[in-house]
């Protein structure tokens, strides 16, 4: 049986998803960060919890969540372990930035994201909604585990949103914090944007290692 422990795991896991991250960095370099984080996060959350609930709600009736949960939950936990310490391993290999030339590809990312960033919140709420169509690994494990629960249909559709607002916390506290204090937020978020920009990726490494052991462990067990 899934526990809300693992679940929340997998929200503070799911925050450290790259392209929410880059999101969050370029946002914060721009004169009006919260009209573009707001944007973003309105199409975000619009676009996951949607589906999110959608997925709940099929897979509670499913025989893979209900009916063969001593075959499913073993690969899906050691899928989702192997993935992340797959993404951990490729993070640790790969060059620090200011020593390499980024690869076609990662330019090409970071060029379409940091144009929606700079393009204003019609276009970050389209980005919040495209970027977030596949969030990563993480959500979906977590999606079982809560169509799996043994709870009401709305307790399960709250674990959604919750699950998803614990996601997006580091697009929220920018948000909230020039909300109630800009003047005193201003250097604090320059600070922390220099921050994330630095650590991001020590971060996410320790991260994807933590909860990738868990999630391993966790299905040899249940494969046992």
């Amino acid at each position: 049986m899934p526990n809300w422990l693992e679940i929340v795991l997998l929200a503070v896991a799911s925050m450290f998803w790259p392209t929410l991250i880059t999101i969050v960095v370029l946002a914060l370099r721009v004169p009006q960060p919260v009209r573009i984080l707001a944007w973003f996060l309105f199409g975000g959350l619009l676009t996951t919890i949607t589906i999110g609930l959608i997925l709940v709600f099929t897979l509670q009736d499913s025989s893979f969540v209900s009916g063969s949960s001593r075959s499913a939950n073993p690969i899906m936990n050691i899928l989702g372990g192997l993935l992340a310490l797959a993404g951990a391993f490729y993070l640790s290999r790969r060059p620090a930035h200011h020593h390499a030339k980024p690869a076609d590809g990662e330019k090409k990312q970071s060029g379409l994201t940091q144009r929606a960033v700079e393009r204003g919140g019609l276009v970050a709420f389209i980005a919040g909604i495209v970027l977030n169509i596949v969030p990563g690994a993480f959500p979906f494990v977590a999606l079982k585990d809560i169509a799996q629960l043994d709870a009401s249909n709305a307790t399960k559709a709250v674990s959604v949103v919750v699950f998803y607002v614990i996601m997006f916390a580091f697009a929220e506290v920018p948000i909230v914090a020039y909300l109630f204090a800009p003047e005193r937020t201003t250097a604090r978020v320059n600070d922390f944007n220099d921050w994330l920009g630095r650590n991001t990726t020590r971060v996410a490494i320790w991260v994807l290692v933590v909860v990738g052991i868990y999630l391993t462990v966790r299905g040899l067990i249940q494969a046992l």
